[in-house]
């Protein structure tokens, strides 16, 4: 019976081994369980960090998508006010009185020609125009007729020089002038 003792002995402390890492296993379960938590737990407030971070950004973009939008419609109806405006503007240069045409001509030619340069106008202007070239006490000679709503060209041909002071090149440099303007005021520039 003395073997007897020892199984039963053996088989005693077999089983407290048994119990210890069962124990043992039980604490690191416990501990690995407590570790996956709060790595799931920082996974999930990283994850809903980032959605909203995320979240932040698209409506930034769409914030500033739409405010884009807004600058060029607000940009295109301001062009078509300021084409509206110049087609109004060429309505009543084509439809300015004479007495009003006469000044404008007389100011743009003592202003601006010089000795031996030909002028250009509408054939509407032609005699007005002749007659104040005439009264200049300049050198200068009438060479023809141009399409345009008024005003004239100077031309010099010996200094290579060519002078557009026609009424509509005058317009369309106002209005490009003018639309670049609102483009700087629209766009921050």
């Amino acid at each position: 019976m003395p073997l007897d003792n020892v199984i039963g002995e053996i088989y005693e402390k077999g089983k407290e081994q048994v119990e210890k890492i069962l124990k043992e296993a039980e604490s690191e379960a416990e501990r690995i369980i407590a570790e996956a938590k709060r790595e799931a737990e920082e996974i999930l407030r990283k994850a809903r960090e980032d959605a909203e971070k995320e979240a932040e950004n698209l409506r930034r973009q769409e914030v500033s998508s739409v405010s884009l939008e807004m600058k060029r419609l607000f940009l295109n109806k301001q062009k078509e006010l300021l084409e509206s405006v110049f087609d109004l503007t060429r309505q009543r240069v084509r439809e300015m009185e004479e007495g009003d045409r006469k000044k404008l001509l007389e100011a743009l030619l003592k202003k601006n020609v010089q000795d031996g340069m030909v002028v250009y106008s509408r054939k509407e202007d032609e005699d007005v125009v002749k007659e104040i070239i005439g009264g200049l006490g300049k050198k200068v000679e009438y060479a023809g007729n141009v399409n345009c709503l008024g005003g004239v060209i100077l031309e010099d041909s010996k200094e290579g020089i060519r002078i557009n002071l026609t009424f509509d090149e005058l317009l369309n440099q106002l209005f490009d002038q003018e639309m670049s303007e609102v483009s700087k005021i629209l766009l921050g520039g």
